[in-house]
């Protein structure tokens, strides 16, 4: 295979290391592979390395043939030392992600001085726009070979010498195309002088004579897209919902295993006629009942109708979601695919919208200091800048995460990105992405955002809100606390305030440009104004060390308290620290008005429309008098508002929040106000088994509501326990107790269990327990979201430790996840600022706060588990408190079976029965349906295993008799 490669770089090493985890202090090197270009000849070097500990089970199943016996049969990393120094020499080494064999070596092999090269870092600044910079998505992406990344060291090495080559074909070749006036190459040395010596630098140089035949795996395409063939199809729109009933449109292209709902066309005529009314209403849609589907067929062709008939104000759907998940999901997958099978695709403009801070601003970016100084610097400003240089991207949300973390372009994103008071979209020239969707946002028939951004919205001069969708509508209930409250933040205070004379520009530098522009009509008094703002700082401080010297951190956490109504023991502390809060309140408002008081003094009565100086320092004005009027009016004492103190946990910052407690009316002035028509939408709107709760909440009580029947039938798919001899999650042993029983599920279960914490610190501490259980058996535990993925593999045994980012989108229908477990019922503590503000103020019990947003959390747990007709298992609450009346309710509220207050011993006693009566439940309906059919078992089975997600096996035939088997259940018998 050597023999037939080539490498546009010469004397250099293509290497790739195999370990047993990511930390290179308790992993291991199993692997090395090595392919050499040395003066145009090719040699490789692949060996496996015996490991001194144990290699985890997962190892073996991500590294494709690797086996255990081959793997300890191996030579030592001692015994392949030498070889490996004399085949490396002292070569370049090209490494995708560089930074992990250079940390492997630095540990392991410290000898190994060769210089390392990142042909990730390479890809990002060439193509900026990736959002996965990983070797297997490269492969895909810039070339045309059709392979998977199979983790094997000289494969590997393969496949970046083969992605190194692409990448340059393709930069030389758009140059070419696109007839640059400079290239890459000009450019660097000309404007990023700290990337002359950048080890890629010299080989962005096309060489002469340069021959891109001999490159036949190369795509040339920007964007690669797996197309689906659609037959073209006369559809009649005006039918709206009744559409859902024609098979034939949405089994078009095959790609969709499309079924008729009649509940999902009910709801879905319920959105349009609510649409068409232009009123609001609350629909809970349960899981399975194809709630995007029912909404965004309707958004679709109601925009698209009003279209033609110029009615543009119809003609317009904004939704709304909870996460950028969600967000990025309609915009990648859901609206294209359903838009492609109603033929809509290219009549219809859609597109996501987020804040200002999202977005770079190339004026902010090029106007960075913090970017010129340095390597590092440079190659985030380098990156930055191709990103955005077109305003096609800039996004700073869809930046992989493994390149922010590459180039540390968080300590620069608040540098860089748009800033809401001085960003003015109407006058900005530059080629900014932002911009462009901004002026996209009046063409646009769907537009997808999420709460917050809803709760705010700052393009109203360009789209009104008309018609408005609410997806995971539950979420407003907690979140609106947020959306609504005021917020000093001593960190972020403190940043602004080093804008007065170290900002670019600064606000002192801005006085004297706009004091001179005016004919110098004031004195502007620098030490002065630096004197006040010392004056400020020195109270912020003051403020911090009575934190400090009041031990108000504790523990792991950061500390909370409601100011005013505060537990008794921290009563005499609030009430000191009163004086010291207006102290700083009052330090303020003296620079707030020697800044007012010059810009006044300077431009008088003149006209000063379009100074951008006086706009910069006027804004600022108004922010530093925004601050002063927050802190006043969180000082003073209302049973309206909760007023929280936070402090973080190393006392790196304070905060004061004021929190509305009637977000009701805010919701209606801020959020749906002149909106025509919003829907309201969830699987878990309903608390004690009706919608007033929310709808009280929102100030919503004159809505409209629906409730669509369960789908599945959650009483025989599942069974839901309270365990009681776990004890309470703060006991000492809790931990320890958890962990044997979730080790013991997964032993009987194969793994494919999800289990939920509250917070991290315990979800930590279990999987340090569960490292040490799993030693030396095929059980891995996972803590990372993307490892979701591993409860398909049947083959692999796997626990995945979530926290509250698991609570929702977690989609795995079939055999993949047939356990939850939740550490603890969600309950807020009586300490909470807004529950202690709520219960005192206005006289609310306990659990009338506490209920809903523990019921809304809880289903939303719940229905990680049944996602299909097929799915099944067991839903465990491994400390459910001691009330009684809690779980009663829930019981209601979940609509699955009784709720079994039991042993764990019992549980794992009942375990492997219920789940083989499942699995048989299962393999019998896939085998009546295909009966039904009159289709051959023998040949359709496997086929309808995998539509459904089972991992049921045909093993084989023999007189009549079939064999069939799902992991270690066999059932075996004549049809």
């Amino acid at each position: 295979m050597s023999e037939e490669l080539k490498s546009i770089l010469d004397n250099v090493i293509y290497l790739d290391i195999e370990t047993t985890g990511l930390d290179e202090t308790s992993s291991e090197i199993i692997e090395i592979g090595a392919i050499k270009f040395k003066d145009n000849t090719i040699t490789t070097f692949e060996t496996l390395i015996r490991p001194r500990g144990r290699v985890p089970i997962g190892i073996y199943n991500l590294c494709t043939g690797l086996s255990k016996e081959e793997l300890y049969s191996a030579p030592s990393l001692g015994n392949v030392r030498e070889s490996l120094s004399q085949f490396l020499e002292d070569l370049p080494l090209i490494c995708h992600n560089g930074n992990f064999e250079k940390k492997f070596f630095r540990y392991h092999l410290p000898q190994i001085k060769n210089t390392i090269m990142d042909s990730m870092e390479l890809a990002a600044i060439l193509e900026p726009y990736h959002k996965e910079y990983n070797l297997n998505a490269l492969v895909k992406t810039v070339t045309d070979m059709n392979k998977n990344e199979i983790h094997r060291g000289l494969d590997d090495s393969i496949n970046t010498l083969k992605v190194v080559n692409s990448l340059l074909c393709r930069l030389w070749s758009s140059e070419e195309k696109k007839g640059k006036k400079r290239t890459l190459y000009e450019n660097i040395n000309k404007y990023y002088p700290y990337l002359k010596k950048w080890s890629w630098n010299k080989h962005l140089l096309k060489p002469p004579f340069f021959i891109y035949d001999d490159y036949d795996y190369v795509s040339y395409k920007d964007k690669k897209e797996n197309e689906t063939f659609l037959e073209p199809l006369k559809i009649d729109y005006k039918k709206y919902e009744e559409l859902l009933k024609d098979e034939k449109i949405w089994n078009n292209g095959g790609d969709f295993g499309y079924t008729y709902r009649k509940n999902q066309l009910e709801f879905s005529k319920k959105i349009r006629e609510n649409y068409e009314k232009g009123e609001r209403i609350f629909i809970e849609a349960p899981t399975g009942s194809g709630k995007t589907f029912a909404y965004v067929i309707i958004a679709a062709i109601g925009t698209y109708l009003n279209s033609l008939k110029k009615r543009k104000d119809d003609a317009s759907f904004i939704i709304s979601t909870n996460t950028k998940e969600l967000q990025n999901q309609l915009i990648e997958r859901d609206i294209p695919n359903i838009l492609k099978k109603l033929c809509l695709y290219d009549k219809l403009k859609f597109g996501a919208m987020k804040g200002k801070a999202n977005y770079i601003c190339i004026e902010r970016l090029n106007k960075c200091d913090r970017l010129e100084g340095d390597e590092e610097g440079n190659l985030a400003l380098l990156f930055l800048r191709r990103l955005a240089e077109k305003g096609e991207y800039g996004d700073i949300e869809n930046i992989s995460y493994f390149i922010v973390k590459r180039f540390n372009l968080e300590r620069y994103f608040k540098d860089v990105t748009c800033d809401s008071d001085s960003c003015n979209l109407e006058k900005c020239i530059k080629p900014c992405y932002l911009r462009k969707r901004y002026n996209e946002l009046p063409t646009e028939n769907i537009t997808v955002i999420n709460h917050s951004l809803l709760a705010c919205w700052p393009y109203t001069e360009k789209k009104k809100i008309n018609h408005l969708i609410i997806d995971e509508g539950h979420n407003l209930m907690e979140k609106c606390y947020d959306f609504f409250a005021e917020e000093f933040t001593s960190s972020e205070f403190l940043e602004s305030l080093d804008m007065i004379d170290k900002g670019h520009p600064n606000i002192i530098g801005l006085l004297l440009n706009l004091n001179a522009s005016f004919g110098f009509r004031e004195t502007i008094e620098k030490d002065k104004i630096m004197y006040l703002v010392n004056e400020i700082i020195v109270n912020l401080n003051i403020l911090m060390n009575d934190f400090r010297s009041m031990r108000l951190v504790s523990g792991e956490y950061d500390f909370n308290t409601e100011f005013f109504i505060p537990r008794d023991d921290l009563k005499t502390m609030t009430k000191c620290l009163q004086p010291e809060i207006s102290a700083l309140k009052e330090s303020i408002y003296p620079l707030y008005k020697m800044l007012n008081t010059y810009v006044s003094n300077i431009v008088l009565d003149d006209e000063v429309t379009g100074d951008n100086d006086y706009k910069n320092i006027n804004d600022y004005i108004i922010k530093l008098k925004g601050t002063f009027d927050m802190l006043d009016k969180f000082l003073e004492a209302s049973t309206f508002f909760a007023k929280v103190l936070e402090i973080d946990k190393e006392y790196d910052e304070f905060r004061l929040k004021t929190v509305p407690l009637n977000v009701g009316e805010l919701v209606n002035e801020h959020m749906l106000k002149d909106v025509k028509s919003t829907t309201f939408l969830s699987a878990t709107l309903r608390i004690e088994n009706s919608f007033n709760r929310i709808k009280k909440h929102l100030g919503q009580e004159k809505a409209n509501d629906f409730l669509i029947p369960p789908v599945f039938d959650l009483k025989k798919q599942t069974k839901i326990f309270a365990l009681t001899d776990m004890g309470r999650y703060d006991d000492a042993n809790y931990i320890k107790r958890i962990s044997n029983f979730i080790y013991e599920t997964s032993k009987k279960l194969s793994g494919h269990v999800l289990v939920l914490f509250n917070n991290n610190i315990r979800r930590n501490g279990v999987y340090e327990e569960l490292e040490m259980l799993t030693r030396g058996s095929k059980i891995e535990v996972h803590t990372n979201k993307k490892s979701i993925n591993i409860l398909n593999d049947k083959n692999r045994q796997a626990i995945i430790l979530g926290t509250k980012g698991f609570f929702e989108g977690i989609d795995v229908p079939g055999d993949g996840l047939s356990c939850v477990m939740l550490d603890k019922l969600p309950n807020h503590s009586p300490e909470y600022p807004i529950l202690r503000a709520v219960t005192t103020y206005q006289h609310k019990m306990y659990q009338d706060f506490n209920y809903p947003q523990l019921c809304i959390k809880v289903k939303q747990i719940y229905g990680r588990l049944v996602r299909s007709t097929f799915d099944y298992g067991y839903f465990i609450i491994l400390d459910p408190g001691e009330n009684q009346y809690t779980l009663r309710n829930l019981q209601r509220d979940l609509g699955g079976p009784v709720i079994e207050s039991t042993t764990s011993l019992k549980v794992l006693e009942g375990m492997e029965s219920d789940y083989n009566n499942w699995k048989k439940r299962n393999l019998n309906i896939m085998i009546k349906k295909l009966q039904r059919e009159k289709k051959d078992i023998g040949v359709e089975f496997e086929g309808e295993s995998k539509k459904h997600k089972m991992f049921w096996e045909l093993e084989g035939v023999e007189n009549g008799v079939y064999s069939f088997k799902n992991i270690n259940y066999e059932l075996k018998g004549k049809l």
